[in-house]
């Protein structure tokens, strides 16, 4: 069989799967959807899947599974447990996974490597391809704060012109491309980041969803989760990190007393963002569940909830995975309006949106959301049918492979 015809094998390679917030999911999902879109396809993770048995029919890699990989591992868990360690940490778990999956090359006999969350550490895959030979990279990147905020130093590094040759020597020896889940995040990568040296090399691949088929009963949902069966119940969920604007939700629900807003997802280590909780006695209006929410809890927080609040900072590039939940889950949105998440949100007006960063007008939007009829909110559910259509997991899948076979047939033209 020639080599343009054969199944393209794939290393799917995701550092931060065995870490609380959308990796574990995409680490689990992601994979499947390549498999089924007639990819061959194998996992390379740090430490695993969070709260996830690695799907039976992909093999799964670790670095931490190996005898040299076991004390990386411990000293990964000791940088956690420093005030600001976990950044060496998460560099540690990069750097060894992205070595691992260059040494798993010869007994995977993949193709292209692809890898889940590029960002904040954009530049490794570069300085590996300095002393790489016709590697195939495609790279995921989702606009990390560190990243896209122009003042900070970790900014400064990664944009400073001594990198232009380590990119430019990695680029004439092996072959890249990337993909943003949204226009916004292409843009900035294009044109801000680093004298648009990605330029020409990024496609757009928004996220996939996949229905929930179980349905739960609101009454018995928050009977399962102890919440009130007589209030208006706001979900605010996920992981906190800096791009999350939990202090706007908190100011406006302050001003609702029959509503209560449970924030599900794990604070650490931003838990003094959440402390107004106490000082503005919220004690009534707001529940904190500061765990790492699994797959099964997962499905009656949004079952329990009457609308899910997405509120991100006005800086904010990327749609959020948060809203792929929702609609997983057909749960009305109250977001941002801001960039595409804000977009999206009217487009197909499956909720309400508010101005970013700002407690009075989400407050108007929350009262509008408490005041509409079954009927309203009937109708913003069904019209998920519009954006399960445009967004399935299938077509994310599709629109993947697209990059990673224009990528494999281009690089099989040159070699």
């Amino acid at each position: 069989m020639a080599e343009s015809e054969k199944r393209i094998r794939v290393l799917y390679v995701c550092p931060w799967a065995h870490l609380a917030g959308h990796t574990p999911q995409a680490a689990t999902k992601e994979p499947l959807a390549l498999l089924e879109a007639g990819v061959e396809v194998s996992i390379c993770t740090f430490r695993g899947i969070l709260d996830q048995k690695e799907p039976q029919v992909i093999s799964h890699r670790s670095v931490v599974s190996s005898k040299v990989g076991f004390p990386l591992g411990i000293l990964a868990q000791l940088l956690n447990s420093m005030p600001k360690g976990r950044y060496f940490a998460r560099f540690l778990e990069q750097v060894s996974t992205l070595y691992l999956a260059v040494k798993l090359r010869k007994p995977l006999k993949y193709d292209v490597i692809y890898l889940r969350d590029g960002d904040p550490f954009i530049f490794i895959p570069f300085v590996l391809g300095m002393f790489l030979k016709d590697y195939r990279w495609v790279c995921s990147l989702l606009g990390s704060k560190p990243v896209c905020s122009p003042n900070s130093l970790f900014h400064k590094f990664i944009n400073a012109p001594i990198w232009k040759p380590v990119y430019l020597r990695a680029f004439s020896k092996n072959r890249f491309a990337f993909i943003c889940e949204g226009r916004c995040l292409k843009d900035y990568f294009e044109t801000k980041f680093l004298d648009g040296i990605l330029s020409g090399r990024i496609s757009v691949v928004p996220l996939g969803v996949k229905r929930n088929n179980v349905n739960i009963a609101k009454r018995k949902a928050r009977q399962y989760l102890g919440l009130p069966q007589d209030k208006a119940v706001f979900l605010h969920f996920g992981t906190l990190h800096p791009d999350k604007d939990i202090e706007t939700v908190l100011a406006a629900i302050n001003s609702i007393p029959d509503a209560l807003l449970v924030h599900a997802g794990q604070v650490w280590p931003w838990a003094k963002r959440i402390q107004s909780v106490n000082s503005h006695s919220l004690q009534n209006n707001v529940i904190i569940r500061d765990c790492y929410i699994p797959e099964l809890e997962k499905q009656y927080y949004f079952a329990a909830a009457d609308a899910i609040i997405i509120s991100y900072k006005g800086d904010f590039l990327s749609p959020g995975s948060t809203l792929w939940e929702a609609a997983k889950f057909k749960l009305p949105v109250i977001a941002s309006d801001v960039g595409e998440l804000g977009e999206l949100t009217k487009r197909y007006n499956f909720g309400l949106v508010f101005a970013a960063e700002n407690a009075a007008s989400l407050k108007g939007v929350l009262f509008d959301f408490l005041n509409s009829s079954h009927d309203q909110r009937d109708s913003m559910v069904n019209n998920y049918e519009y954006f399960y259509h445009d967004f399935s997991i299938d077509t994310w899948a599709y629109n993947c492979v697209k990059v990673i076979m224009e990528l494999y047939g281009h690089a099989s033209k040159e070699n």
